[in-house]
């Protein structure tokens, strides 16, 4: 299982919109509305430089590394997963499922989610941006690499399922995340809560079981 990070397991807005909102006000901007700031979750960071500030490099930098200093106590302070959330990873490690995050953040800020959330345990590799290809090469890179028999993936923005469809594996949409409703159309499951993924995943592994 290739599982996207916000939208997908982490509420992202409760941790981030603060923290991105203090980055803002400290070089003098006015902070985005809310909206705005979860329109972008998904895209690499340069994306939110280039949507909320326009700014030049130096500028952009100083974004970045303000909105690091903040969410490392957002995310102590506010931080959560979507409900059921550690209950669904739980349920696929039984089932027998290693779990892996391709995410268009860095690596640092993966592990920084996932070890504030209590969730780092969960996954066997965390997979993050960090100049390297696109998600659809890092999700093939993934596959490749494990050597699954099935792997699936699980996102809420369009790079997910573009990444699911360019490698040939199937793909869960989570409607509840903050990809527009037709960003979804191309998946092939859709999810309205993570317990639902654990329907989907059932599903599927009997499906894809192979005839006696």
């Amino acid at each position: 299982m290739i599982f996207d990070l916000d939208g997908t397991l982490h509420f992202t807005e409760k941790a981030l919109v603060p923290a991105i909102q203090m980055a803002m006000a400290d070089l003098g901007y006015k902070p985005a509305d809310p909206a705005r700031i979860n329109a972008l979750y998904g895209e690499p960071l340069e994306v939110f430089c280039r949507k909320l500030l326009k700014c030049d490099d130096e500028t952009c930098m100083q974004f970045r590394n303000g909105i690091r200093k903040h969410q490392r106590v957002t995310l102590r302070e506010r931080g959560e997963l979507y409900p059921g959330t550690r209950k669904m990873l739980s349920d696929l490690k039984e089932m027998g499922f290693s779990l892996a995050i391709c995410s268009n953040a860095g690596l640092s800020y993966i592990e920084l989610v996932t070890g504030s959330l209590g969730i780092a345990d969960m996954f066997t590799l965390l997979e993050g941006r960090d100049g390297k290809p696109s998600k659809t090469e890092r999700v093939g890179s993934i596959i490749s690499s494990t050597g699954s028999s099935v792997t699936i993936m699980v996102g809420d923005r369009y790079h997910d399922i573009e990444a699911a469809e360019e490698n040939s594996i199937p793909s869960i949409g989570c409607l509840y995340g903050y990809g527009r409703a037709d960003e979804m159309q191309k998946a092939d499951y859709a999810a309205n809560s993570p317990a639902e993924i654990v329907d989907i995943i059932r599903m599927l592994t009997t499906e894809l079981q192979p005839l006696p």
